[in-house]
């Protein structure tokens, strides 16, 4: 009688530039925790340097974005890039292998594993961050009923100004109408930034994934508020969010979401709020109905004395 053994799959870290791009966004794309900030593409243009630990034949993975200062190499947190973390499902016995290869790269930083990592996080000191999702499987009147009636009361006094929502196609200019209603909130994110999400947001429009959409007023044709969504297989990511100071005295935001759910009901998508931690939009957000998904950040500081007293 033969015997066969059933061999564990390899756990292995490829730096990206060894990484097969093709199995990499199967792997992405086929997973529920596969979101869009993992896909080739995504991190190749917005991270610095990127490796991944590799599950067998990309059976999982998890990106590690890095970079490095005085040679010691550190995790880095990445503008526009929410949460990556594991992708794909692995053995409770993996676990601690992985947490060995991540602690073993780098010394230092910052990873944010996604909504489906409680596993994962739970083994690391980790922080539950906010994310908020709507599902949009559902026709619009029964999505609605469930709107606040802060939310209803802001429509009807929107909707009195008669706004006119409208397909837009140019990411240069909603970029800079964005940077420049909100330039003091991104001091840790730097032109080059934002140039590099320009060149992802038109990769994404030549493939018909990325959509933008504006609300101007009807009178003086004035940008009241703007959006920008990329789309996967699985979300729409609301990416960009922009509202003047006219669209904030006639609610323009609130509208603009409503109708941009409205177009979108009755389909395959959730919406991805994208957050947040700051009270406020958290509050707006929650007015559309959506339900909690956090993700964890995981911070790593394994620097020896006295640096890690710097980098606490």
């Amino acid at each position: 009688m033969t015997y066969f053994s059933i061999m564990p799959p390899e756990i292995r870290i490829n730096a990206s530039t060894d990484i097969d791009p093709e199995k990499w966004d199967n792997c992405v794309a086929k997973n529920t925790n596969g979101l869009i900030y993992a896909q080739h593409h995504y991190l190749n243009h917005l991270s610095n340097n990127w490796s991944a630990i590799i599950i067998g034949d990309y059976e999982a993975l998890l990106p590690l974005p890095w970079n490095s200062k005085w040679g010691i190499k550190y995790y880095e947190a990445i503008p526009f890039i929410q949460q990556l973390g594991l992708i794909g499902t692995i053995d409770a016995s993996q676990i601690s292998i992985i947490l060995d290869l991540i602690v073993g790269f780098a010394k230092y930083g910052d990873l944010f594993f996604n909504f489906s990592n409680l596993a994962l996080a739970k083994s690391v000191p980790s922080v539950a961050k906010m994310n908020l999702v709507l599902d949009l499987k559902q026709d619009y009147g029964a999505i609605v009923q469930y709107y606040k009636k802060d939310l209803k009361n802001n429509l009807e006094k929107a909707q009195k100004f008669q706004p006119v929502y409208l397909v837009s196609h140019n990411i240069a200019k909603k970029l800079t109408e964005y940077q420049h209603q909100y330039n003091n909130r991104f001091n840790w994110i730097d032109k080059r930034d934002f140039k590099h999400l320009a060149q992802v947001l038109a990769f994404y429009q030549s493939k018909d994934q990325c959509i933008i959409r504006e609300l101007i007023d009807q009178t003086t044709n004035e940008l009241l508020a703007s959006a920008i969504l990329l789309k996967d297989e699985k979300r729409l990511y609301l990416l960009i969010n922009t509202i003047t100071a006219l669209g904030r005295t006639q609610s323009s935001n609130h509208f603009l979401i409503d109708r941009i759910i409205r177009e979108f009901a009755n389909t395959n998508f959730v919406l991805d709020f994208e957050g947040s931690e700051i009270s406020g939009v958290q509050e707006f957000f929650k007015n559309f109905h959506p339900v909690s998904q956090p993700y964890f950040h995981f911070h790593h500081n394994q620097l020896s004395w006295p640096l890690k007293l710097l980098k606490r």
